[in-house]
C-alpha cells in the first residue's frame, strides 16, 4: 500500500470529523476507549482516536505491573530505592496523563495527531 492510499485510508470526511469529534476525545479516558470503537464503527476519525486510546491503555496497565513489581524490589533498597521508585511512578504518570490530554485535545480540534510510539501499534489493530 502507497503512502498515498495509507493516507486516504485512515482519512475521515471533515462532516466525519466534526461528528466523531467529541467520542473520539472520549477514546482517551481509560477503559472508555471502548466508547469509539463501538458506537462509531464506520466513523474513521473516531477509529483512529478510539485505536490509539487502546494502545494507551494497555501500555498503562503493563506500566502500572511493572512498576508495582519494581517497586517492591525497590523497596528493599533503603531510601534510594524508594526514591528512584517515587520519580518512576511520577514520570510514568506524567507521560501517561499528558499523553491522554495532548490525544484529548487533538481529538477535539478534529486533528489526526499519531502519537510517538503508540500510532505504529494501533495501527496493527483489526477491531
Amino acid at each position: 500500500m502507497s503512502n498515498g492510499e495509507e493516507q486516504e485510508e485512515r482519512t475521515a470526511s471533515p462532516a466525519e470529523v466534526e461528528e466523531g469529534k467529541t467520542l473520539a476525545a472520549v477514546g482517551y479516558l481509560g477503559i472508555l476507549f471502548l466508547v469509539p470503537l463501538l458506537a462509531k464503527k464506520e466513523n474513521k476519525f473516531c477509529q483512529f482516536h478510539g485505536k490509539q486510546g487502546a494502545v494507551l491503555f494497555g501500555l498503562e496497565v503493563i506500566g502500572v505491573i511493572v512498576l508495582v513489581i519494581l517497586s517492591f524490589v525497590l523497596g528493599l533498597v533503603p531510601c534510594a530505592g524508594q526514591a528512584i521508585s517515587l520519580v518512576l511512578w511520577l514520570a510514568f504518570w506524567v507521560c501517561a496523563v499528558g499523553l491522554s490530554i495532548w490525544g484529548l485535545v487533538m481529538a477535539l480540534k478534529g486533528e489526526y495527531w499519531k502519537m510517538p510510539v503508540i500510532a505504529p501499534l494501533a495501527e496493527k489493530l483489526n477491531f
